[in-house]
This record gives C-alpha cells, sequence and structure tokens, in this order.
C-alpha cells in the first residue's frame, strides 16, 4: 500500500490512496493533514510520501504527525519527503545569487531575485488568492538537520538527505528531499 499524504492536484502515479484536505480529482480519502490520528491502520503502508506538506504545519504539530506517519508504515517501510530547503534560500540571499542558483522558471516567476526567494519561503502567502485557501502558506522552515533530527526523534530508524531530480542543478538543492526508514 502506497500513501500520498497532501496529494494536491498532482499525487504520484504510484500511490494507491491519495490524501487531501481538498477533493482534487484523485483523493480518494478527504482529510485535514493537521488533526491526528490520520484515518488509517498501524503497520499497513510499505510506503508514504509526504511531499510538500511538512513546511504547511506549525511547529508544534509537525513532530506529532512525523509519529503518526511512522504508526502508518509497516516495519521497514519508507517515508518520502519533501520541502522547500530554508538553508538554501537564506544562502541564495544572503550570497545574492539567487538568479544564477535558482534557474528554473518556476522559482522566478517575477525575475525580482528576493521577491522570487520570498515567493518561495513563504509560499502560499504571496497573493491574494493564495492565503485564502485553508492550509496554502507556508507557516515552517527545515533544513537537512532539523528535518533529520525530526524524523530520528520520531522514531524513524535512517534519515538521509537524496537528490529531487524534479529540476536541474544548482536549482536541484532548492528542494530538501529524505527518505526516512522505520
Amino acid at each position: 500500500m502506497i500513501i500520498d499524504l497532501g496529494s494536491g492536484p498532482h499525487p504520484k502515479p504510484d500511490a494507491n490512496i491519495c490524501v487531501d484536505f481538498h477533493p482534487w480529482p484523485r483523493v480518494n480519502v478527504q482529510h485535514d493533514l493537521r488533526k491526528l490520528p490520520y484515518p488509517f491502520a498501524d503497520d499497513m503502508a510499505d510506503k508514504i510520501y509526504f511531499g510538500d506538506v511538512i513546511e504547511h504545519l506549525d511547529k508544534f504539530i509537525a513532530p506529532s504527525v512525523l509519529k503518526d506517519i511512522l504508526r502508518i508504515l509497516k516495519p521497514g517501510g519508507v517515508l518520502d519527503i519533501t520541502c522547500p530547503d530554508a538553508r538554501w534560500v537564506a544562502e541564495r540571499i544572503a550570497k545574492n545569487d539567487w538568479a544564477e542558483q535558482a534557474n528554473v522558471p518556476w522559482l522566478n516567476p517575477t525575475g525580482d531575485a528576493f521577491e522570487d526567494a520570498m515567493s518561495y519561503l513563504f509560499g502560499g502567502w504571496m497573493t491574494e488568492s493564495e492565503y485564502k485557501i485553508p492550509g496554502m502558506g507556508h507557516i515552517n522552515g527545515f533544513d537537512e538537520t532539523k528535518l533529520k533530527r525530526m524524523l530520528l526523534e520520531a522514531g524513524f530508524k535512517t534519515a538521509q538527505r537524496v537528490d529531487d531530480t524534479r529540476n536541474p542543478v544548482p536549482a536541484r538543492n532548492s528542494i530538501l528531499r529524505m527518505v526516512a526508514t522505520k
């Protein structure tokens, strides 16, 4: 069983269960991911995707969410989690090299490096229409150290950063992708 938590309108193709707050076409379990426990039995999933969701959860609930995901995974199961790499964004701002490093159009919608960096970091809060959609805004930030620590503290045996290949280098590093095992 493969679950895509927070699948949105573009769920993972191999997911059997697609969960989202919004009733997108492939969503077969509508659930607010801020509400625990999630509506799944213990030890039922081989893999769980948690793509670009954890940054939408406040810092007080995120650890409990990771523990609930661990509960749902079978022993040896895998969590594939992605979010913006806040450290990468901060380094781009400090080094003033956003235009060169964020070398994909979706990271440069306005052409103003600082505004585009802020739009990525604070996604969902930058336009009047986005912030009105429940759960859209980024309210938490992660770097590799923080996310790995949270995963291990939640009880995962391993947590390793892996390349997110959706973007070319150097923008590839804008996305923090970790794979954790139960």
